[in-house]
């Protein structure tokens, strides 16, 4: 009997061998991949017959050929992440980013003991955060942003000595910025803009003393920024725009590393400090609408690398410094809407770089600068609402790529530059309530783009050109009333 059913038996267990020869990093995977829908680019190595899955697409093991990281992003996966994952017990990298993984995170995620780097950035994951998350002790790398998680930050997320990037902007997390947060010593980059956070910025914020970059801007936080902010004498970035914070700015950088300062939209009182003029590496600075006082620094003047400089809608006073015109590499200057007072100083001609100019809505008086006409790459020059005197120089119709040039309800006078508009692709121009005289230029339609002509109250005469009607097809706005013209536009 046994000579014949040997063969059957050898048979049998060379099959059951044969379906037990998959590791088991191998079955987890295979069971992962029944909710997380692989594209057959990725499906197509991954097969029940290998002995482990170390050729596999996405997948990488150690020399015991266990899994030790798992990378499909942007690899057109969908589906859900289910609790299978964590059977990979040796797994230090899971990255999935930049797919259309939908559903939870899976609490079980916080089993993965062995993770270092998580990324499951740029994908439809929603619900909360697990808590059990807080369980990944040797996680350096965490990236959740770019999806619609909700919910709270669970305070244990950030009870991690070893975090060091932390990446959880562009959600719709809510509640309050957990006071762990000074927990996390080893971090180095901490992005929570772009969610509904609210409260105050903990003051354990400061034990973070490696911090570089802090983003926090378009939530809803409130209250003081933390005096414990100078313990964190190397931060480069810190955008908090769009915010509710309150209070004066306490803290202050020996040795400041500043690179982008920028608390915008907020409502900061007091003075500009004057620590900024030591932050020789600053390149934008920005505190738009908020309820500075005081006045502007000369020592800004010192900011040899800065390209923002964005102080508009306070309550600044006193003169435009010159040295202002120090700052070389000046791009975007914003000083409107404040209580500036005097002339503009000749010394802005120096910004040779300057593609944005917002003067209006101050108490400025004087002859505008007739050099600062002659910057190339001038794009928007809004300078209304002021009392500047002065003629516009021809070399107004030379730049090249003027869009905006708004000089309203101000008292300039002589003639409107003849070739305006020949030379660029003007969109606005408001010379509204001034004192030009002579004809509308001719060309001033040349660029086909004008959107907004409004001359309205000067004292031009002539005709009307014929180019306004056939030359501007985009024109959605002309004012022409209240001056000696004659001709029709119809």
């Amino acid at each position: 009997m046994r000579l014949v059913f040997w063969p059957w038996i050898s048979l049998f267990f060379t099959f059951v061998a044969s379906t037990w020869s998959l590791s088991s990093d191998g079955q987890a995977l295979l069971a992962l991949s029944k909710n997380l829908i692989l594209p057959s680019s990725v499906s197509s190595s991954w097969s029940a017959s290998d002995a482990t899955p170390c050729t596999w697409n996405g997948v990488s093991c150690n020399k015991r050929n266990r899994v030790v990281s798992l990378d499909l992003s942007s690899s057109g996966v969908s589906g859900s992440l289910g609790p299978e994952i964590c059977r990979l017990k040796y797994l230090q990298i899971l990255s999935l980013s930049g797919n259309n993984i939908s559903g939870s995170i899976p609490p079980e995620l916080g089993n993965c003991s062995m993770l270092e780097q998580l990324d499951l950035s740029q994908n439809f994951f929603s619900g909360n955060i697990p808590a059990s998350m807080g369980n990944l002790k040797r996680v350096s790398f965490l990236s959740l942003y770019s999806n619609s998680l909700s919910g709270t930050i669970p305070e244990e997320l950030f009870k991690n000595q070893f975090l060091e990037q932390v990446y959880l902007h562009s959600n719709q997390l809510s509640g309050s910025i957990p006071f762990s947060v000074g927990e996390m010593t080893s971090l180095t980059d901490l992005w929570l803009h772009e969610n509904m956070l609210s409260g105050v910025l903990p003051a354990s914020i400061g034990n973070c003393t490696k911090l570089e970059v802090l983003y926090l801007f378009d939530n809803r936080l409130s209250g003081g920024l933390p005096e414990t902010l100078s313990k964190i004498k190397g931060l480069r970035i810190f955008d908090a725009t769009t915010n509710s914070f309150t209070g004066e700015i306490t803290f202050s950088f020996e040795n400041c590393k500043l690179e982008i300062f920028t608390l915008s939209f907020n409502n900061i009182k007091g003075e500009i400090p004057s620590w900024l003029g030591s932050c020789t590496s600053l390149t934008q600075l920005g505190f738009v609408n908020n309820s500075l006082s005081g006045k502007i620094q000369a020592s800004l003047g010192l900011l040899s690398n800065l390209t923002y400089l964005l102080l508009s809608q306070n309550s600044l006073y006193g003169p435009i410094p010159p040295e202002i015109g120090n700052c070389h590499l000046l791009e975007w200057l914003e000083l409107d809407a404040n209580q500036l007072e005097g002339t503009v100083p000749k010394e802005l001609a120096h910004l040779r770089k300057l593609s944005k100019l917002f003067l209006y809505e101050n108490r400025l008086i004087g002859d505008f600068p007739e050099n600062i006409w002659s910057i190339p790459t001038l794009e928007s020059v809004l300078i209304d609402s002021n009392s500047f005197t002065g003629k516009l120089p021809s070399m107004v119709a030379e730049l090249k790529f003027l869009r905006n040039i708004t000089l309203s309800d101000n008292f300039f006078s002589g003639i409107v530059p003849p070739k305006l508009g020949v030379n660029s692709r003007l969109l606005r121009i408001n010379f509204r309530n001034n004192s030009f005289v002579g004809g509308i230029p001719p060309n001033i339609c040349s660029g086909k783009g004008l959107r907004v002509l409004d001359l309205g109250l000067n004292h031009l005469n002539g005709s009307i050109p014929r180019g306004i009607i056939t030359d501007c097809p985009r024109l959605q706005k002309l004012v022409l009333r209240d001056n000696n013209l004659s001709g029709s536009i119809m």
